[in-house]
Protein backbone atom coordinates (compact mmCIF):
# COMPACT_ATOMS: atom_id res chain seq x y z
CA UNK A 1 0.00 0.00 0.00
CA UNK A 2 1.25 3.44 -0.92
CA UNK A 3 0.31 6.71 0.77
CA UNK A 4 -1.67 9.06 -1.47
CA UNK A 5 -0.78 12.19 0.49
CA UNK A 6 1.32 14.83 -1.23
CA UNK A 7 4.59 16.19 0.12
CA UNK A 8 2.91 19.52 0.80
CA UNK A 9 0.18 17.89 2.91
CA UNK A 10 2.67 16.50 5.39
CA UNK A 11 2.84 18.80 8.37
CA UNK A 12 5.22 19.26 9.97
CA UNK A 13 7.94 18.01 7.61
CA UNK A 14 11.11 16.39 8.86
CA UNK A 15 14.47 17.68 7.71
CA UNK A 16 14.87 17.64 3.92
CA UNK A 17 14.69 13.98 2.88
CA UNK A 18 15.33 14.25 -0.89
CA UNK A 19 18.80 14.67 -2.39
CA UNK A 20 18.98 17.33 -5.09
CA UNK A 21 20.11 16.61 -8.66
CA UNK A 22 23.36 18.46 -7.99
CA UNK A 23 24.01 16.42 -4.84
CA UNK A 24 23.31 13.18 -6.68
CA UNK A 25 25.64 14.21 -9.52
CA UNK A 26 28.44 15.05 -7.08
CA UNK A 27 27.94 11.84 -5.13
CA UNK A 28 27.96 9.81 -8.34
CA UNK A 29 31.31 11.37 -9.17
CA UNK A 30 32.63 10.51 -5.74
CA UNK A 31 32.68 14.16 -4.73
CA UNK A 32 30.79 16.23 -2.22
CA UNK A 33 29.35 15.34 1.17
CA UNK A 34 25.92 15.48 2.79
CA UNK A 35 25.12 15.96 6.47
CA UNK A 36 21.89 14.33 7.68
CA UNK A 37 20.16 14.21 11.06
CA UNK A 38 18.52 11.05 12.39
CA UNK A 39 15.46 12.45 14.15
CA UNK A 40 14.96 9.28 16.19
CA UNK A 41 18.45 9.26 17.73
CA UNK A 42 19.54 12.89 17.45
CA UNK A 43 22.69 11.73 15.62
CA UNK A 44 24.26 13.64 12.74
CA UNK A 45 25.78 11.53 9.96
CA UNK A 46 28.24 12.68 7.28
CA UNK A 47 27.71 10.91 3.96
CA UNK A 48 30.92 11.20 1.95
CA UNK A 49 30.77 8.79 -0.97
CA UNK A 50 34.27 9.69 -2.08
CA UNK A 51 35.77 8.18 1.07
CA UNK A 52 34.93 4.70 -0.18
CA UNK A 53 37.76 5.08 -2.71
CA UNK A 54 40.42 6.35 -0.31
CA UNK A 55 43.77 4.49 -0.22
CA UNK A 56 44.09 1.72 2.33
CA UNK A 57 47.30 0.30 3.74
CA UNK A 58 45.97 -1.38 6.88
CA UNK A 59 44.83 -5.00 6.82
CA UNK A 60 41.34 -6.22 7.62
CA UNK A 61 40.68 -8.88 10.20
CA UNK A 62 41.49 -12.48 9.41
CA UNK A 63 38.90 -14.36 7.38
CA UNK A 64 36.08 -15.28 9.72
CA UNK A 65 34.69 -18.77 10.02
CA UNK A 66 31.13 -19.23 8.80
CA UNK A 67 28.53 -21.07 10.81
CA UNK A 68 27.75 -23.40 7.91
CA UNK A 69 31.36 -24.65 8.05
CA UNK A 70 30.99 -25.69 11.70
CA UNK A 71 29.57 -29.00 13.01
CA UNK A 72 26.04 -29.36 14.37
CA UNK A 73 27.30 -30.40 17.79
CA UNK A 74 30.47 -29.34 19.58
CA UNK A 75 31.71 -31.25 22.61
CA UNK A 76 31.95 -29.03 25.64
CA UNK A 77 29.56 -26.35 24.33
CA UNK A 78 26.87 -25.97 27.01
CA UNK A 79 24.32 -24.76 24.44
CA UNK A 80 24.56 -27.80 22.14
CA UNK A 81 22.18 -30.75 22.17
CA UNK A 82 23.17 -33.39 24.73
CA UNK A 83 24.92 -30.91 27.02
CA UNK A 84 21.84 -29.73 28.89
CA UNK A 85 23.44 -30.86 32.16
CA UNK A 86 25.90 -27.99 31.76
CA UNK A 87 23.15 -25.37 31.89
CA UNK A 88 21.76 -23.62 34.94
CA UNK A 89 18.01 -23.52 35.49
CA UNK A 90 16.12 -23.27 32.18
CA UNK A 91 13.56 -20.46 32.49
CA UNK A 92 11.64 -21.02 29.27
CA UNK A 93 11.62 -23.42 26.32
CA UNK A 94 10.01 -23.26 22.88
CA UNK A 95 10.32 -26.46 20.84
CA UNK A 96 9.99 -26.93 17.09
CA UNK A 97 10.50 -30.26 15.33
CA UNK A 98 14.02 -31.42 16.32
CA UNK A 99 15.17 -28.08 17.74
CA UNK A 100 14.41 -25.72 20.63
CA UNK A 101 14.83 -22.15 21.86
CA UNK A 102 15.76 -22.01 25.55
CA UNK A 103 16.29 -19.21 28.05
CA UNK A 104 18.78 -19.57 30.93
CA UNK A 105 20.36 -17.19 33.45
CA UNK A 106 23.65 -15.75 32.20
CA UNK A 107 26.52 -17.49 33.97
CA UNK A 108 28.61 -14.32 33.67
CA UNK A 109 26.00 -11.57 34.14
CA UNK A 110 26.57 -7.89 33.48
CA UNK A 111 24.25 -7.16 36.43
CA UNK A 112 23.90 -9.09 39.69
CA UNK A 113 20.51 -10.73 40.32
CA UNK A 114 18.25 -8.59 42.50
CA UNK A 115 18.28 -10.40 45.84
CA UNK A 116 18.43 -9.54 49.53
CA UNK A 117 22.20 -9.89 49.34
CA UNK A 118 22.19 -6.76 47.18
CA UNK A 119 21.51 -4.50 50.15
CA UNK A 120 23.46 -1.23 50.14
CA UNK A 121 26.97 -1.54 51.45
CA UNK A 122 30.09 0.59 51.75
CA UNK A 123 31.56 1.31 48.35
CA UNK A 124 35.21 0.80 47.51
CA UNK A 125 35.16 4.28 45.99
CA UNK A 126 36.87 6.83 48.27
CA UNK A 127 35.40 10.31 47.94
CA UNK A 128 38.40 11.89 49.69
CA UNK A 129 40.50 11.19 46.60
CA UNK A 130 38.13 12.58 43.99
CA UNK A 131 35.50 15.19 43.37
CA UNK A 132 32.39 14.82 45.50
CA UNK A 133 29.98 14.52 42.56
CA UNK A 134 31.26 11.03 41.67
CA UNK A 135 29.12 8.17 42.89
CA UNK A 136 28.37 4.55 42.20
CA UNK A 137 25.57 2.07 42.75
CA UNK A 138 25.19 -1.68 42.64
CA UNK A 139 24.77 -3.06 39.12
CA UNK A 140 21.70 -5.18 39.78
CA UNK A 141 18.85 -6.52 37.67
CA UNK A 142 18.51 -9.66 35.58
CA UNK A 143 20.64 -11.00 32.72
CA UNK A 144 19.50 -13.99 30.69
CA UNK A 145 20.72 -15.81 27.59
CA UNK A 146 18.33 -16.88 24.83
CA UNK A 147 19.84 -20.01 23.22
CA UNK A 148 18.42 -19.87 19.71
CA UNK A 149 19.04 -23.48 18.76
CA UNK A 150 20.47 -26.77 19.99
CA UNK A 151 22.69 -26.77 16.87
CA UNK A 152 26.05 -25.04 17.02
CA UNK A 153 25.93 -23.88 13.38
CA UNK A 154 22.39 -22.49 13.28
CA UNK A 155 21.72 -19.03 11.84
CA UNK A 156 18.55 -16.94 11.54
CA UNK A 157 19.04 -16.80 7.78
CA UNK A 158 19.23 -20.57 7.33
CA UNK A 159 16.90 -21.76 10.10
CA UNK A 160 13.15 -22.32 9.71
CA UNK A 161 10.91 -19.28 10.19
CA UNK A 162 9.63 -20.99 13.35
CA UNK A 163 13.03 -20.43 14.97
CA UNK A 164 12.87 -16.67 14.37
CA UNK A 165 9.33 -16.59 15.69
CA UNK A 166 10.33 -18.49 18.83
CA UNK A 167 13.26 -16.13 19.40
CA UNK A 168 10.86 -13.16 19.39
CA UNK A 169 8.39 -15.06 21.59
CA UNK A 170 11.17 -15.79 24.08
CA UNK A 171 12.11 -12.10 24.11
CA UNK A 172 8.49 -11.10 24.64
CA UNK A 173 7.57 -13.67 27.30
CA UNK A 174 10.72 -13.16 29.37
CA UNK A 175 10.27 -9.41 28.97
CA UNK A 176 6.79 -9.77 30.43
CA UNK A 177 8.17 -11.82 33.32
CA UNK A 178 10.86 -9.23 34.05
CA UNK A 179 8.40 -6.34 33.91
CA UNK A 180 6.25 -8.01 36.57
CA UNK A 181 9.15 -7.83 39.04
CA UNK A 182 8.74 -4.81 41.26
CA UNK A 183 11.41 -2.22 40.64
CA UNK A 184 12.39 -3.19 37.09
CA UNK A 185 12.14 -0.13 34.83
CA UNK A 186 13.90 -1.05 31.60
CA UNK A 187 14.46 -4.22 29.55
CA UNK A 188 17.00 -4.51 26.75
CA UNK A 189 16.69 -7.23 24.10
CA UNK A 190 19.68 -7.80 21.83
CA UNK A 191 21.71 -10.24 19.75
CA UNK A 192 25.41 -9.98 18.84
CA UNK A 193 26.45 -12.14 15.91
CA UNK A 194 30.17 -12.49 15.25
CA UNK A 195 33.33 -11.31 16.93
CA UNK A 196 33.22 -7.81 15.44
CA UNK A 197 29.71 -7.39 16.86
CA UNK A 198 30.87 -8.33 20.37
CA UNK A 199 29.84 -12.00 20.55
CA UNK A 200 32.10 -14.08 22.79
CA UNK A 201 30.46 -17.42 21.90
CA UNK A 202 29.94 -18.87 18.44
CA UNK A 203 26.80 -20.84 19.30
CA UNK A 204 23.81 -18.69 18.23
CA UNK A 205 22.34 -16.84 21.17
CA UNK A 206 20.72 -13.57 22.17
CA UNK A 207 20.42 -11.78 25.52
CA UNK A 208 18.00 -9.95 27.80
CA UNK A 209 19.14 -7.45 30.44
CA UNK A 210 16.73 -5.66 32.77
CA UNK A 211 17.64 -2.89 35.19
CA UNK A 212 15.81 -1.47 38.22
CA UNK A 213 14.44 1.89 39.28
CA UNK A 214 14.75 3.65 42.61
CA UNK A 215 15.34 1.88 45.91
CA UNK A 216 12.55 1.25 48.40
CA UNK A 217 12.27 3.19 51.66
CA UNK A 218 13.69 0.24 53.61
CA UNK A 219 16.84 0.48 51.51
CA UNK A 220 17.11 4.16 52.29
CA UNK A 221 16.86 3.42 56.05
CA UNK A 222 19.54 0.73 55.80
CA UNK A 223 21.70 3.09 53.79
CA UNK A 224 21.33 5.72 56.51
CA UNK A 225 22.29 3.21 59.20
CA UNK A 226 25.31 2.14 57.19
CA UNK A 227 26.28 5.77 56.80
CA UNK A 228 26.15 6.29 60.55
CA UNK A 229 28.08 3.09 61.18
CA UNK A 230 30.80 3.52 58.55
CA UNK A 231 33.24 6.28 57.67
CA UNK A 232 31.36 9.11 56.00
CA UNK A 233 34.20 9.79 53.59
CA UNK A 234 32.95 6.92 51.43
CA UNK A 235 30.20 6.99 48.85
CA UNK A 236 27.44 4.43 49.48
CA UNK A 237 25.55 2.44 46.89
CA UNK A 238 21.80 1.97 46.61
CA UNK A 239 19.15 1.27 44.00
CA UNK A 240 18.75 4.42 41.94
CA UNK A 241 17.02 4.95 38.61
CA UNK A 242 19.30 3.42 35.99
CA UNK A 243 17.17 3.50 32.85
CA UNK A 244 19.88 3.45 30.13
CA UNK A 245 20.77 6.84 28.67
CA UNK A 246 20.08 5.63 25.11
CA UNK A 247 16.53 4.54 25.97
CA UNK A 248 15.89 7.80 27.81
CA UNK A 249 17.30 9.81 24.90
CA UNK A 250 15.15 8.08 22.29
CA UNK A 251 12.06 8.69 24.39
CA UNK A 252 12.98 12.31 25.07
CA UNK A 253 13.53 13.06 21.37
CA UNK A 254 10.22 11.46 20.39
CA UNK A 255 8.37 13.28 23.18
CA UNK A 256 9.98 16.60 22.25
CA UNK A 257 8.87 16.15 18.63
CA UNK A 258 5.34 15.26 19.73
CA UNK A 259 5.07 18.26 22.06
CA UNK A 260 6.32 20.62 19.35
CA UNK A 261 4.36 19.19 16.39
CA UNK A 262 1.52 17.16 17.93
CA UNK A 263 2.55 14.28 15.64
CA UNK A 264 4.08 10.89 16.44
CA UNK A 265 7.67 11.04 15.14
CA UNK A 266 7.68 7.42 13.95
CA UNK A 267 4.33 7.73 12.21
CA UNK A 268 5.63 10.83 10.44
CA UNK A 269 8.79 9.03 9.33
CA UNK A 270 6.80 6.11 7.91
CA UNK A 271 4.42 8.49 6.06
CA UNK A 272 7.30 10.33 4.42
CA UNK A 273 9.11 7.14 3.48
CA UNK A 274 5.93 5.89 1.78
CA UNK A 275 5.76 9.07 -0.28
CA UNK A 276 9.30 8.60 -1.55
CA UNK A 277 8.71 4.90 -2.23
CA UNK A 278 7.26 5.76 -5.64
CA UNK A 279 10.65 7.19 -6.66
CA UNK A 280 13.05 4.27 -7.07
CA UNK A 281 16.17 6.40 -6.70
CA UNK A 282 14.82 8.06 -3.54
CA UNK A 283 13.19 5.12 -1.76
CA UNK A 284 14.72 3.79 1.44
CA UNK A 285 11.98 1.20 2.00
CA UNK A 286 13.04 -2.43 1.63
CA UNK A 287 9.67 -4.11 2.05
CA UNK A 288 6.33 -3.99 3.86
CA UNK A 289 3.84 -6.42 5.36
CA UNK A 290 0.36 -5.60 6.66
CA UNK A 291 1.68 -4.27 9.97
CA UNK A 292 5.46 -3.84 9.61
CA UNK A 293 7.92 -1.98 7.41
CA UNK A 294 11.67 -2.44 6.93
CA UNK A 295 13.86 0.41 5.69
CA UNK A 296 17.35 1.82 5.65
CA UNK A 297 17.32 4.89 7.96
CA UNK A 298 17.41 8.31 6.30
CA UNK A 299 20.58 9.12 8.28
CA UNK A 300 21.99 5.61 8.61
CA UNK A 301 25.13 5.70 10.74
CA UNK A 302 26.69 2.69 8.98
CA UNK A 303 26.28 0.81 5.69
CA UNK A 304 23.28 -1.47 5.16
CA UNK A 305 21.64 -0.76 8.53
CA UNK A 306 18.00 -1.84 8.69
CA UNK A 307 15.18 -0.57 10.88
CA UNK A 308 11.93 -2.50 11.28
CA UNK A 309 8.95 -0.49 12.54
CA UNK A 310 5.37 -1.47 13.32
CA UNK A 311 3.02 0.51 11.08
CA UNK A 312 0.05 0.26 13.42
CA UNK A 313 -0.53 3.21 15.73
CA UNK A 314 -1.81 3.54 19.25
CA UNK A 315 -5.42 2.65 18.40
CA UNK A 316 -5.42 -0.26 15.92
CA UNK A 317 -4.95 -3.18 18.35
CA UNK A 318 -5.91 -1.47 21.61
CA UNK A 319 -8.78 -3.92 22.17
CA UNK A 320 -6.19 -6.74 22.18
CA UNK A 321 -4.02 -4.96 24.75
CA UNK A 322 -1.33 -4.04 22.20
CA UNK A 323 0.76 -0.94 22.92
CA UNK A 324 2.78 0.21 19.89
CA UNK A 325 5.53 1.52 22.20
CA UNK A 326 5.88 -1.70 24.22
CA UNK A 327 7.30 -4.77 22.49
CA UNK A 328 6.16 -7.08 25.32
CA UNK A 329 2.49 -6.30 24.55
CA UNK A 330 2.77 -7.75 21.02
CA UNK A 331 0.34 -10.57 20.19
CA UNK A 332 1.34 -13.99 18.84
CA UNK A 333 -0.06 -13.06 15.42
CA UNK A 334 1.97 -9.86 15.23
CA UNK A 335 5.08 -11.72 16.44
CA UNK A 336 4.65 -14.22 13.60
CA UNK A 337 4.34 -11.41 11.05
CA UNK A 338 7.33 -9.58 12.51
CA UNK A 339 9.39 -12.78 12.43
CA UNK A 340 8.86 -13.04 8.67
CA UNK A 341 10.10 -9.52 7.86
CA UNK A 342 12.96 -9.92 10.35
CA UNK A 343 14.11 -13.18 8.80
CA UNK A 344 13.87 -11.71 5.30
CA UNK A 345 15.98 -8.76 6.43
CA UNK A 346 18.71 -11.00 7.85
CA UNK A 347 18.63 -13.19 4.72
CA UNK A 348 19.13 -10.11 2.54
CA UNK A 349 22.19 -9.14 4.58
CA UNK A 350 23.44 -12.72 4.56
CA UNK A 351 23.31 -12.97 0.77
CA UNK A 352 24.50 -9.45 -0.01
CA UNK A 353 27.33 -9.24 2.56
CA UNK A 354 28.30 -12.93 2.87
CA UNK A 355 27.27 -13.57 6.50
CA UNK A 356 28.31 -10.30 8.15
CA UNK A 357 28.73 -9.78 11.85
CA UNK A 358 25.78 -7.75 13.11
CA UNK A 359 24.03 -6.33 16.16
CA UNK A 360 20.28 -6.69 16.54
CA UNK A 361 18.50 -4.58 19.16
CA UNK A 362 14.82 -4.25 20.03
CA UNK A 363 14.18 -0.71 21.26
CA UNK A 364 11.13 -0.71 23.50
CA UNK A 365 9.75 1.91 25.86
CA UNK A 366 10.68 1.54 29.55
CA UNK A 367 8.25 -0.46 31.67
CA UNK A 368 4.85 1.22 31.87
CA UNK A 369 3.75 2.96 35.08
CA UNK A 370 7.26 2.79 36.54
CA UNK A 371 9.36 5.85 37.27
CA UNK A 372 8.90 8.62 34.71
CA UNK A 373 6.74 6.33 32.54
CA UNK A 374 3.92 6.77 35.06
CA UNK A 375 3.48 10.30 33.68
CA UNK A 376 3.32 9.31 29.99
CA UNK A 377 1.18 7.51 27.47
CA UNK A 378 4.24 6.56 25.44
CA UNK A 379 2.19 5.01 22.61
CA UNK A 380 1.22 8.55 21.58
CA UNK A 381 4.79 9.45 20.65
CA UNK A 382 6.98 6.31 20.53
CA UNK A 383 7.05 3.04 18.54
CA UNK A 384 9.06 0.00 19.57
CA UNK A 385 11.33 -1.06 16.73
CA UNK A 386 14.17 -3.36 15.69
CA UNK A 387 17.58 -2.08 14.61
CA UNK A 388 19.94 -4.37 12.66
CA UNK A 389 23.46 -2.96 12.28
CA UNK A 390 25.98 -4.93 10.20
CA UNK A 391 29.49 -4.62 11.61
CA UNK A 392 31.71 -4.55 8.56
CA UNK A 393 34.83 -4.12 10.66
CA UNK A 394 36.25 -0.89 9.29
CA UNK A 395 36.07 2.66 10.61
CA UNK A 396 33.10 2.18 12.90
CA UNK A 397 34.47 4.49 15.60
CA UNK A 398 37.51 6.55 14.71
CA UNK A 399 38.85 9.82 16.04
CA UNK A 400 36.36 11.90 14.05
CA UNK A 401 33.40 10.03 15.51
CA UNK A 402 34.76 10.13 19.05
CA UNK A 403 35.74 13.78 18.83
CA UNK A 404 32.66 15.17 17.08
CA UNK A 405 29.81 12.81 17.94
CA UNK A 406 29.12 12.59 14.19
CA UNK A 407 29.14 9.31 12.29
CA UNK A 408 30.77 8.90 8.91
CA UNK A 409 29.14 6.73 6.25
CA UNK A 410 30.42 6.34 2.69
CA UNK A 411 27.18 4.59 1.62
CA UNK A 412 24.05 6.55 0.70
CA UNK A 413 20.98 4.92 2.33
CA UNK A 414 19.03 5.05 -0.95
CA UNK A 415 21.70 2.97 -2.69
CA UNK A 416 21.87 0.48 0.19
CA UNK A 417 18.09 0.08 0.15
CA UNK A 418 18.11 -0.56 -3.60
CA UNK A 419 20.76 -3.25 -3.19
CA UNK A 420 18.86 -4.91 -0.36
CA UNK A 421 15.59 -4.83 -2.32
CA UNK A 422 17.40 -6.40 -5.26
CA UNK A 423 18.48 -9.49 -3.33
CA UNK A 424 16.86 -12.65 -4.70
CA UNK A 425 15.18 -14.30 -1.73
CA UNK A 426 14.85 -18.10 -1.41
CA UNK A 427 11.58 -19.51 -2.75
CA UNK A 428 10.19 -20.25 0.73
CA UNK A 429 10.49 -16.58 1.73
CA UNK A 430 8.92 -15.07 -1.36
CA UNK A 431 5.39 -13.74 -1.08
Amino acid sequence: AKSERSLESLSPPLVLQRTTKQEKRLLAMGKGSILRLDQTTGTWVVFAAGRANRPKQTKSHDVKSKLADLPDIVDGCPFCAGNEHMLDDICLTFTQEDDAVRVVPNKYPAVEPMELSNLPRKSSYNADKAASFHHETLAVGFHEVVIESTRHNSHIASSPIESTKNLLLAFRDRGRAHSEIEGIEHICFFKNHGTTAGASLVHPHAQIVSTPGKYKPVFFLLRLLFYIYCCSSYVFVSYISVVPAEASRLQALALEFFEAKNVNLYEQIIDEELLFDSHEDQSRIIEMTDNFISMVPYASSSPYSINIFPTFGAEKFTSQGVDCSDFTSTTDELIEECALILKRSVVRLQILLDEPCFNLVIQSAPVKKRGKQAAFNSSAFFYWHIRITPRLGEGALGGFELGSGFFNNSHMPESDAAELRGVELPADLKE
